[in-house]
């Protein structure tokens, strides 16, 4: 049997006849423009299928291919597409709409800024964002003259292209073959060239940093790579994706195998083999991705303490939205490496490459020489191998390729090892000339290779100087400070061919040229360790460092000040802010403990002009130090003086009292009524969604309610309504136009309002729409044997029937019982709640005598559930 129910051809008839169920199940909302252009394209595609019908045979014309035919024939003559192309991330993201096909563009709104109007003039609405960095970003197709009016508004920061990256490879996935390792582990030139084989034989270990991969997605079963985690924000449209953020072009896969492939004795061996890999899938199958996704993407990396970025891609256009992006995740402490491109020395820098946010990085061959496509311009940082580099390629296979994308996932390798040992990504990430920390290592340590800087920037990666150059020795914040005492802490990284150090440290008052020393104590490498000073004096500042000794040398660390606090129990208040109209952040600071081993810290609060107090919750502190609480349950607009509090076992003390004002109370919209009911059809799931709202402040915007499967991201369909004043009411009927799929689905509802300024309050419920009824009853089947010109034939008296009213087709068979071969059928058209006929079936090939045959009849409804039932007759003699 084939997969499809079938269509017999008189059914092709009858459809050509109501074209317009064909046009409802393509499009859910189609346009004015949409429905002309549909009028004027529709008899040639439609006739289409009269071609087709009697080229598919005794089965007939299926639903599924018929759609296909005309989605597709619609598409070509009218313009529509027949899936969507956008990102699948959901993290933030609200879908406003369908992707097209024209030009994107990206608006970007300052905080604060309702999107809902910028929505409303687009054409097309792909997505709309609010941004981790403040604003938001609308991403959508406009017209010429709405791109206008954006740039006189004062909400509007910029609008620009939402432009397309693409993979910075020289030579491709497709133009080289696979290469056969004959099941032994290889190490990549480039992997040596840096000196990361160094880095394995001592043990350097970088499982405690996270790389990201932002790129075509990464294999997640390849046998040489553990990825742990991933996320899409571009469609994976390969009929084999494993997951939403499998590879289809072998790019990201490659990447990913330079980074951090296993050392496991398969395939090739990356430069940190122990790093945490993340892939992020932010190109589609062609190679190619939009900035907003990526810009997304890399607030994700941001947002979920991923130390380091690789971007093997890239593009000649400057975009603020990527820029945006690269700012806040940089200003959060993450390493953005990102490839020069393949231009030569015609084309420059690609973006986001050309970024201060970003190390630049060019190519470099097996001869340390610089190939003439590798890109060249002043913002070059580094080099790194990049010609004939061999890594994974997807289905366990490798592969030999060429470009900046291949050199720098060296960089952001070395650059995650370094971080492991416990570098920041840069000292001071407002100074790009002199970044300090990660960044400014691999700048100090590059191997110069004679080449100019726009040609080879700081020079060629080298990994080993750049772990020589660390400090073994850190130390690390003060803690546990009070009047007397305190304690030191320090750590240490890995030291090849140590078993244990000899650490101390070196204290001094601040205004003292000399060091006082602790006792030195052995310790093993790559431990943490400390010691506790006493007999300290009160309210002094200190200044302490941490101090190695490993037999050969000794090292001294950086050095950290601290001050003691008072010998008597105090606490000050500190600065006051007031979060919203009923909360208020308290800030206290412990100035002393006195003989307290602990003390309770707190606040007490009352309104300008009381006489009572009222008390927060209290926390434990056994060190001075800043300690805060929110105090919440306030009126808003009013002035409320606080002091902070502290508790020792025999004194309390309060600090000054500071007076801070609540804010006013926003207008917040309300939604006084949110009813749902089921109003689902032959053509669609759909619910009628009763709403009332209203805002004190008169400032009501927009209603809007949108439809989702229970736990999914994805919107299936969204009604708006704008709305002036402060209160307003009406329906709202929302669709699912795939019944096919949908009906008897859970679904969750949104209802959600917006005023003027941005304010949203929104209501969610869940419900099953459009439940499906059992499949078709089989009534009656009564099959009896005749004869017809000689030929035995079995007639077939049948009746059938569907509760839900929906029956869409029966069939028969006949069916030799002896070698189980189809020698007749019949389909009949079978429409509504019920349907009966009579049909007779012969074996054409018949040939005296008598013979067994099996008679089977199937009912189906619309949902192609079907009933079927078998009975045997003997025909002849």
């Amino acid at each position: 049997m084939h997969d499809e129910r079938a269509w017999p051809r008189k059914t092709v008839t009858e459809l050509l006849s109501a074209p317009a169920w064909v046009v409802t199940e393509l499009l859910s909302t189609p346009s004015r423009a949409t429905m002309d252009r549909l009028r004027a394209s529709l008899a040639p595609t439609l006739g289409l299928l009269f071609v087709l019908a009697p080229l598919c045979g005794r089965r007939g014309l299926t639903r599924r291919s018929a759609l296909g035919t005309l989605s597709a024939g619609l598409a070509g003559t009218i313009g529509l597409g027949t899936t969507a192309a956008g990102g699948t991330d959901g993290d933030g993201d609200d879908r406003c709409g369908n992707d097209g096909h024209g030009d994107r563009y990206v608006v970007g709104l300052e905080a604060g800024t309702s999107t809902e109007r910028i929505c409303r003039s687009a054409s097309t609405l792909h997505r709309s964002r609010e941004c981790s960095w403040g604003g938001s970003v609308v991403v959508g197709e406009f017209g010429d003259e709405t791109r206008r009016e954006f740039t006189d508004r004062p909400e509007v920061r910029y609008i620009e292209k939402d432009h397309v990256r693409r993979q910075s490879i020289h030579r491709s996935v497709e133009q080289s073959d696979s290469v056969d390792l004959a099941d032994e582990q290889e190490t990549p030139w480039g992997v040596e060239r840096i000196g990361a084989t160094d880095l394995h034989s001592a043990g350097a270990d970088g499982s405690s940093v996270t790389v990201a991969i932002l790129d075509s997605g990464v294999d997640p079963d390849h046998e040489s790579l553990e990825v742990p985690e991933g996320k899409a924000f571009a469609d994976c449209n390969g009929g084999s994706c494993a997951t939403d953020w499998d590879d289809e072009t072998g790019h990201g896969t490659h990447c990913a195998g330079t980074v951090g492939a296993l050392d496991n004795g398969k395939g090739v061996v990356g430069v940190t083999p122990d790093v945490t890999l993340c892939a992020l899938k932010v190109l589609a199958g062609d190679g190619s991705g939009y900035d907003s996704d990526i810009a997304a993407a890399i607030e994700w990396c941001a947002d979920n303490d991923v130390d380091v970025i690789n971007l093997s891609l890239g593009g000649s256009d400057e975009a603020q939205v990527l820029e945006d992006a690269l700012e806040y995740a940089y200003e959060r402490g993450v390493l953005i490496v990102a490839a020069a491109g393949n231009d030569g020395s015609t084309g420059g820098i690609d973006y986001p490459a050309a970024y201060d946010e970003c190390i630049a990085v060019g190519a470099t061959d097996e001869r340390d020489g610089v190939p003439s496509w590798s890109a060249r311009g002043d913002g070059i940082e580094l080099v790194a191998p990049g010609e004939n580099v061999l890594s994974t390629k997807p289905d366990d296979e490798y592969v030999y390729l060429d470009g900046t994308s291949m050199s720098t996932p060296h960089v952001a390798a070395i650059g995650a090892q370094l971080m492991s040992q416990g570098l920041e990504h840069a000292d001071a990430t407002d100074d790009v000339d002199d970044p300090g920390g990660v960044r400014g290592l691999l700048r100090e340590t590059a191997e110069d290779l004679g080449f100019d800087e726009d040609e080879q920037g700081y020079g060629l990666l080298n990994s080993f100087e750049a772990l020589e150059e660390l400090e073994p020795i850190t130390t690390e914040d003060v803690t546990a400070v009070r009047a007397q005492r305190a304690t030191l802490n320090g750590s240490m990284r890995s030291i090849e061919d140590a078993s244990t150090v000899d650490v101390s440290f070196e204290w001094r008052e601040s205004d003292v040229s000399e060091w006082t020393e602790t006792e030195t104590e052995s310790v093993e490498p790559d431990a943490e360790f400390d010691v506790e000073l006493d007999e300290l004096t009160p309210e002094t500042e200190y200044d302490v460092r941490a101090v190695l000794d490993d037999g050969d040398e000794t090292s001294t660390a950086n050095v950290v000040t601290f001050e003691t606090g008072l010998d008597e129990l105090a606490v000050e208040t500190g600065d006051l802010e007031a979060i919203d109209h009923r909360t208020i952040r308290g800030v206290g600071t412990l100035r002393g403990l006195s003989d307290a081993e602990g003390v309770a810290a707190s606040f007490r609060i009352r309104e300008d002009g009381d006489e009572e107090w009222e008390s927060s919750d209290s926390q434990s502190l056994e060190a001075i130090g800043t300690y805060e609480a929110e105090l919440s349950g306030l009126e808003p607009e009013t002035a409320y003086e606080v002091e902070a509090v502290a508790e020792g076992d025999d004194d309390r003390t309060t600090g000054e009292t500071v007076t801070v004002d609540t804010e006013a109370e926003p207008g917040i919209p309300e939604i006084d009524r949110f009813e749902l009911t089921d109003d689902s059809n032959g053509q669609f799931v759909r619910c009628n969604v009763h709403w009332r709202v209203s805002d004190r402040d008169g400032d009501l915007e927009l209603v809007a309610t949108e439809l989702r499967y229970a736990g999914e991201d994805e919107e299936l369909h969204r009604v708006a309504s704008e709305i002036d004043g402060g209160e307003g009411s009406g329906v709202h009927t929302v669709r699912n136009s795939d019944r096919f799929e949908g009906a008897g689905k859970e679904y969750e509802i949104t209802l959600t309002v917006t005023d003027a300024e941005g304010n949203v309050t929104e209501e969610r419920e869940e419900l099953s729409l459009d439940e499906r009824s059992p499949a078709p009853s089989i009534d009656r089947f009564e099959v009896s044997s005749d004869d017809f010109l000689g030929t035995p034939e079995a007639v077939v008296d049948w009746a059938v029937s569907d509760d839900g009213e929906e029956l869409d087709g029966v069939e028969l068979e006949l069916v030799r019982a002896d070698d189980g071969e189809v020698v007749d059928d019949s389909s009949s058209m079978a429409r509504g709640e019920e349907a009966s006929d009579t049909d007779s079936l012969r074996d054409g090939e018949f040939d005296g005598g008598e013979a067994d045959y099996d008679v089977t009849i199937r009912a189906t409804d619309y949902f192609e559930q079907t009933s079927e039932e078998t009975t045997r007759i003997t025909l002849g003699e």
